[in-house]
Formats: C-alpha cells, structure tokens, sequence
C-alpha cells in the first residue's frame, strides 16, 4: 500500500513539474525548424502578410510590451509564439535586417521590426487567417504594421507601434 502512494507521488511531482510557474506563466517550447523563414504571402482577404516556413500566417499581439509578451498561461496555447532554432531566415519581401528573436521570451521566439510573432491555433492551413477579428491580435505586413482591414475599410491607417504601446 505505501508503494502505490509512494510512486502516484512521484507521478503526480513529475506532472507538476512540467507546469512550473515561472514569471510568465506557461508558454510552448520551442519547435526544431518551426518559422525558421519568414516571407510575405499575398492573402486573398488581406493582402501582402508575413507567413512562417509553412506557409501559416504571423501575428503580432497589441497588448505585448516591445518584447515581453501579454499572451501568458492559457493564452500561449491559443496564440503559440513563432519560434526558430537559431537566427531566423528572411524569405520573399521580408527585410532580413528586422527579424531577430527575442532574449527571455519562450526559447527563440521570432520578432519583427521589434513585434513578438504568434500563430493561431485556429489557422490549420497555410493561407488562413482565422485570427483576424479576434481583438487585439492582427497579421503583420512587410513593413512591421498591423494589417487591419477593418480600420482601413473606416478611412483608418494601419500602424507600426514602437516600444511605447
């Protein structure tokens, strides 16, 4: 009987563990090879976006502070962050000189032009844009903006924040 307490123990530590709380909060790990090139994709909805390696859209999130991500917990499993192994690559239409990847962020996280870059888990295929709307969170064009049609379609601009948003 003290054995089977003894291991469900050490099985419910081991479990635990892999939840630990560090500052933000838990956040996915990084991918061999995941957004390992950034390009620009011509989207049918939203013109000239960045895309990863596989073709998935990119995200930038508002609420993100330069590079210390808003999107923690439960959040992180939504919007997974955009990682690369190493430096990531510039494809078609990116300025290789604006990608770089963030220093305490989840391991290798892509930014751009200063923005955290995100997937949605809700996009399944290359070319979807299924995040769009969701506030907050929108496609990043070759220039580091937000693209937001909506604002556009109200006389609006898109906007590239700097570190004070």
């Amino acid at each position: 009987m003290k054995w089977r307490l003894g291991v469900t123990v050490a099985v419910l530590g081991i479990g635990l563990a892999g939840c630990g709380s560090g500052s933000g909060g838990n956040k996915p790990t990084a991918r061999a090879g995941a957004a390992a090139a950034v390009s620009l994709a011509q989207n049918a909805a939203q013109g000239p976006i960045l895309v990863d390696g596989q073709g998935r859209t990119l995200y930038l999130f508002e609420k993100d502070n330069g590079t210390t991500s808003a999107c923690t917990g439960a959040c992180a499993s939504v919007w997974p962050a955009a990682t690369a192994t190493g430096t990531p690559g510039a494809g078609s239409g990116v300025d290789g000189s604006a990608l770089a990847t963030a220093a305490g962020q989840v391991p290798d996280q892509v930014t751009y032009h200063g923005h955290l870059l995100y997937r949605y888990s809700g996009d399944t295929a290359p070319g979807d844009v299924k995040g769009v709307g969701i506030p907050n969170w929108y496609p990043v064009n070759a220039s580091g903006a937000k693209v937001d049609k909506a604002d556009d379609e109200k006389g609006g601009t898109n906007t590239t924040y700097g570190s004070g948003y």
